[in-house]
């Protein structure tokens, strides 16, 4: 079921608003995010879904049994990680192997194998085989629960999150576009794609520009290319995957003047109205936080970028932005990643502590990690939002918070909230049915900006 709800009154954003940003004035940050979490849940331009049922974690098993295997001084916790550091060298031989696989072939394999476990669990007792987080998901989000609900047990190093989201193609391998591949002018090594999916023409063409993610230490634009062009071919539009450096061999500010300096490179080619950009988790932070920069004075992106050379110029602002499950504030690991790591695939209690332990690291020191962080800066004119996200994934709390302080500042947002799901669930829309309608508001959110992309 999905339900719009109605904002009886916009008193408690404007409220919001009137306070001033997130972590400033003295304002207690947990009672401004409740305050914006049931703003925007109010909002109507949100679309929430009805979650009025019971949940389930790790198969409802008694957390007694859990304790062992997700406490730091636990028997089976240990064990675990006894078994992937033995195994660790045959995996890195095995990753290396798989890498080099065509795309289409891995995409068989993937295919032909979740067919057969999901008929497995279409004849087996729903007792046994149905034991997601609740029981109201699809039959297809169970049998995806029970592939990937076995990795929160094992350590999560930053080799095996690079290896894991380098393979996302697999799930929509390339269809044969032309690619141009550009070479950063200032950055050796950094190689952006531009995938050519409309045919030639006279006409200035429309351009999703795509943004990685990958909490900031993973992800790549070859694993992203197959989903870039998916999206592509259904918004008729050419695509742009903007390659950014990775941390902690770099920092977030160079992401993200990787991908402020990707977007002025577009706008040489296409006027900004002919662009729509689209950020998946810290991807998500990095659009962000390249939207605020764009529109900001020369002294505060000085700030931002701090020694970085050449200092970038203000830019206009492209058509809308799209923000899967994006990651938005770096200063704490928030209640929600607490909560909902029990229920997210993805960012599962393992994920969140390998990034803890890289928190400091990632802006170059916690002293800078309020600046990095989008959700605690200035929204006044960004260009149209779209926040779509799990209510039972890490980052709901903190998405729920930047739409209503972006809708506070008279930014023009959609927050699209779908229940029992993980963190970029909506990447998983050619193996799940929920995800597959999330790609088609999605789809419908863009061309109802109007414009070239009516």
């Amino acid at each position: 079921a999905q339900a719009t709800f109605f904002a009886q009154s916009r008193e408690p954003l404007q409220a919001c608003a009137a306070e001033g940003g997130a972590g400033r004035m003295g304002v207690d940050r947990n009672a401004q995010d409740a305050i914006a979490k049931e703003s925007a849940l109010q909002s109507k331009d949100a679309i929430v879904k009805d979650t009025a049922v019971s949940v389930r974690a790790n198969f409802g098993l008694p957390d007694w049994l859990m304790r062992t295997f997700m406490t730091k001084s636990g028997v089976g916790r240990s064990t675990f990680e006894l078994m992937q550091l033995s195994a660790a060298p045959l995996l890195k031989a095995v990753f290396y192997l798989v890498r080099r696989l065509p795309w289409r072939f891995k995409n068989m394999c993937a295919v032909s194998a979740w067919k057969l476990w999901l008929a497995l669990h279409r004849i087996l007792p729903a007792s046994i085989f149905r034991r997601g987080i609740s029981d109201s998901v699809s039959l297809e989000v169970h049998a995806m629960h029970n592939v990937m609900w076995w990795f929160r047990l094992f350590p999560c190093p930053i080799w095996s999150m690079r290896f894991a989201l380098s393979q996302l193609s697999m799930n929509f391998p390339p269809q044969g576009a032309p690619v141009e591949w550009i070479d950063s002018p200032t950055t050796p090594g950094l190689r952006s794609a531009y995938v050519r999916v409309l045919p030639p023409s006279e006409a200035k063409p429309r351009v999703l520009l795509w943004a990685f993610g990958g909490a900031f230490v993973a992800g790549d634009v070859e694993g992203n290319m197959g989903p870039a062009e998916h999206y592509g071919r259904k918004l008729g539009c050419d695509v742009f995957l903007v390659d950014m450096r990775l941390c902690p061999e770099s920092k977030v500010q160079d992401a993200v003047l990787d991908l402020y300096r990707g977007y002025e490179w577009l706008l040489q080619r296409v006027p900004a109205e002919n662009i729509v950009m689209l950020g998946i988790s810290s991807g998500g932070g990095s659009v962000v936080r390249v939207l605020q920069l764009a529109r900001s004075d020369d002294a505060t992106r000085r700030e931002y970028f701090g020694d970085r050379r050449p200092l970038p110029p203000a830019l206009p602002q492209p058509a809308g932005a799209i923000l899967l499950g994006a990651f938005v504030d770096y200063t704490k690991v928030g209640d929600g990643i607490q909560r909902n790591s029990a229920f997210d695939w993805i960012v599962s209690p393992r994920v969140v502590e390998s990034i803890a332990e890289l928190q400091n690291e990632l802006g170059g020191g916690a002293h800078l990690l309020h600046l990095c962080s989008p959700l605690l800066q200035d929204m006044t004119g960004l260009c149209p939002l779209m926040v779509s996200v799990s209510e039972h994934e890490g980052l709901f709390d903190e998405d729920v918070a930047l739409a209503a302080k972006a809708k506070a500042a008279g930014v023009d947002v959609v927050l699209s909230a779908t229940p029992f799901l993980c963190h970029v669930f909506q990447l998983f829309s050619c193996y799940l049915p929920e995800a597959a309608e999330e790609e088609l508001r999605i789809f419908e959110w863009v061309k109802s900006k109007g414009g070239v992309w009516a």
